[in-house]
């Protein structure tokens, strides 16, 4: 009976250890992809849900730095693009501002931000399967467009494209989750907004849209490596 109550006791410790948390996470490496929009002046009309929606890439590094925080760099990359949304009478007043009424390009972007952790493992802590991170930072942004507006007094209303581009300073905020794999790796979504309050991300600062500010909307599925030691 004893020898019996002993070797349940050792089964229920080895099975609590295999299930306690360990403060193991290690700095990480990943790639994400995923559908993003713009919120600009001239790209649709948002309260309606009339917008183009297209891809976004990007990598990050997270620096570990104590079990809750993480410093994390991301480079990234938007698709940006008008769409046809606007009736002639609306590309006349945009018209009349002699500012583009469409556009199309690309956004490269780069920031660094704190991550907060909301429930890492803890030693002597059973782990949570699905963890939550956000954070906020500082970023720069370039946006390389091709615009395309009417030309200014013609009288046959005849529109004309050129190169344009604009960059500046941004504050990015991220909420994600992940799920750690068996293979060193972990998987989730995250979800990234831009907020850019002095650049003009699309050429265009006729106020259409309720917040002044330009913006860009992500959300990514994410694979990260883990590289480096465990600590």
């Amino acid at each position: 009976m004893k020898s019996s109550l002993t070797f349940l006791v050792c089964i229920i410790l080895l099975t609590f250890n295999s299930v306690v948390a360990q403060d193991d996470r290690t700095d990480r490496l990943g790639i994400g992809i995923g559908p993003s929009f713009m919120y600009g002046d001239n790209t649709g009309v948002h309260s309606k849900l009339n917008f183009k929606v297209l891809p976004a890439i990007s990598v990050d590094y997270h620096k570990k730095l104590t079990p809750y925080f993480d410093l994390k760099g991301t480079l990234g990359w938007q698709m940006i693009n008008s769409g046809d949304h606007y009736n002639q009478e609306q590309i006349d007043v945009i018209a009349a501002a002699n500012l583009p009424h469409a556009f199309s390009g690309n956004v490269f972007y780069g920031d660094v931000m704190p991550i907060y952790h909301i429930n890492p493992n803890l030693s002597g802590y059973i782990p949570s399967l699905i963890k939550v991170y956000t954070g906020l930072g500082l970023g720069y942004f370039y946006a390389d467009r091709r615009d395309e507006r009417i030309i200014p007094n013609d009288p046959r209303g005849r529109s004309e494209t050129y190169n344009a581009s604009d960059s500046g300073i941004y504050i990015p905020f991220r909420v994600g989750i992940f799920k750690e794999l068996k293979s060193n790796a972990d998987i989730g979504l995250e979800s990234t907004f831009i907020y850019s309050p002095f650049g003009q991300l699309d050429g265009n600062d006729l106020q259409q849209k309720r917040i002044k500010a330009d913006m860009l909307m992500q959300l990514q599925f994410y694979y990260r490596i883990y590289i480096g030691y465990k600590y």
